[in-house]
């Protein structure tokens, strides 16, 4: 279980304070306390890269682990979305399927929160998913969530982390990515694959 004594006690002193219940309290002080730097693998994107923030939730594990937070930053009308990336080679992975997981919990989403994993080639996007269709909204408990895409001979770089489309935050931990195995569903499908062979040289004319 997660070992967060003392920010559940100020979660119920805030209660005791202003009548909130306990997920409005917790929100209020997760949005507002500090956050210690991820290391500097990790960068945050996002069409609203401003407004939001990213960073360790000090005091806060969950079966010993670290605990980092991507929120939007308070005071700020939610308007977009902001990602937590890291980018790495794809090289180690060509021709192989890889799965991305952590454990998540959501805290006050107003729109849609989760995993990343996209696959670039040379000429942009091959393949991405980024749980929309599956994704955690409102407050939710941990959760595990994962991502399994197939890397194909063309890439050339992963991107990889989690987001949160509009208000509230995520937290997570326990982040793993791995080679899977074969037989592990793709959870989605490639969006952009360059044919074989050259395509319609005659512009289609007729026969």
């Amino acid at each position: 279980m997660p070992q967060n004594k003392d920010l559940k006690r100020l979660v119920r002193t805030r209660m005791a304070e202003t009548g909130e219940n306990y997920t409005q309290a917790l929100t209020h002080l997760q949005g507002q306390a500090a956050l210690e730097p991820l290391p500097a693998a990790w960068h945050i994107t996002g069409d609203r890269r401003p407004d939001y923030e990213a960073g360790l939730l000090p005091g806060v594990s969950y079966d010993g682990d670290r605990v980092a937070q991507l929120r939007l930053r308070p005071a700020v009308e939610p308007s977009g979305f902001g990602a937590l990336v890291q980018t790495i080679s794809a090289s180690r992975y060509l021709g192989r399927r890889v799965r991305f997981s952590a454990m998540l919990k959501a805290t006050g989403v107003t729109d849609w929160a989760g995993l990343w994993l996209r696959v670039d080639g040379s000429a942009g996007t091959l393949i991405l998913d980024n749980m929309e269709d599956r994704a955690l909204h409102g407050t939710t408990d941990w959760t595990q969530a994962s991502i399994v895409l197939d890397v194909a001979e063309q890439a050339k770089i992963l991107l990889f982390g989690a987001l949160v489309s509009g208000a509230g935050a995520i937290d997570l931990t326990r982040l793993r990515f791995e080679e899977a195995d074969p037989d592990m569903p793709v959870t989605a499908a490639e969006s952009w694959v360059l044919p074989e062979e050259p395509q319609a040289l005659d512009f289609g004319a007729a026969p």
